[in-house]
């Protein structure tokens, strides 16, 4: 069975949208719990998902001072019931046989403990193929830190597996999903299926546009910090290390780049 973990901030206008997401998935009966986390709301989200949810007895509502989308996260895992846990935040919506196929996934290859999809119109193949019927790519801690995937709302992962590499780190603010990632692929592969399950954030570009990935500088600074660690516990090579800080240089210069190109666009139209 899986828990649905919902961070929830000021998301009386999308919240709606995310949980009957989850409602009408194909194979809802999967479905143990949703637990939506409301981090300090000050725009009457928790009362919203209450009465519009009061008779879903699978939906509750954890209610906690602001502290971050990582407290929040860690605040689901942690009364969450079930052995796998998913998380979706509360601007994104799944596609209705997300479920369904990645617990097929999971199934046929028991060894998997982490999996998500691509998302939007994205078309990614990145990483190894580890099952061509079912579309199942691998990623290892190299793979990983070149393109940092999956998007959290799209991963179905174990319960213990969280509790081994431990949870989000409250401390961070930007770039917290690839601290715990990184943690995660040190130990255990992660996998997704390349084939798109989730809309994320109306289908805006995952950087520059909202939310705190509009903040290129923090993400950029949040991603050098996560290197460092890492080179730091000896979990890669010198070598490595100046590569991505030379690779993640001009990945900013692009994004910024690309940001502001949109942005004129748009002004424009």
């Amino acid at each position: 069975m899986i828990s649905v973990v919902i961070p929830m901030y000021n998301s009386k206008d999308t919240i709606f949208d995310s949980i009957d997401s989850i409602i009408n998935q194909s194979r809802y009966d999967l479905i143990r719990e949703i637990i939506v986390v409301d981090d300090g709301s000050t725009d009457g989200s928790s009362q919203f998902v209450s009465e519009h949810y009061a008779e879903n007895k699978k939906i509750k509502v954890i209610r906690k001072k602001n502290g971050g989308v990582s407290s929040a996260r860690n605040a689901g895992v942690q009364s969450a019931l079930s052995e796998w846990i998913a998380f979706l935040d509360s601007d994104d919506i799944w596609l209705e046989e997300k479920i369904r196929v990645q617990w097929e996934a999971v199934t046929a290859h028991p060894e998997i403990m982490f999996i998500g999809s691509n998302r939007n119109k994205e078309n990614i193949h990145w990483g190894r193929k580890y099952d061509d019927n079912r579309k199942i790519y691998s990623i290892d801690l190299t793979h990983l830190l070149i393109k940092n995937w999956p998007s959290p709302s799209s991963v179905l992962i174990k319960k213990e597996l969280l509790n081994i590499t431990g949870l989000y780190d409250e401390s961070m603010q930007y770039a917290e999903e690839g601290d715990l990632w990184n943690r995660i692929a040190i130990l255990n592969e992660l996998y997704y299926i390349a084939d798109i399950y989730i809309i994320t954030g109306s289908q805006k570009i995952s950087f520059g546009e909202s939310g705190l990935s509009a903040n290129l500088k923090k993400m950029y600074q949040g991603n050098i910090r996560n290197i460092k660690l890492l080179k730091e516990k000896n979990k890669i090579s010198f070598k490595l290390y100046i590569f991505l800080r030379i690779f993640y240089g001009i990945k900013q210069i692009r994004r910024i780049v690309i940001t502001k190109w949109i942005t004129k666009f748009r002004k424009k139209k």
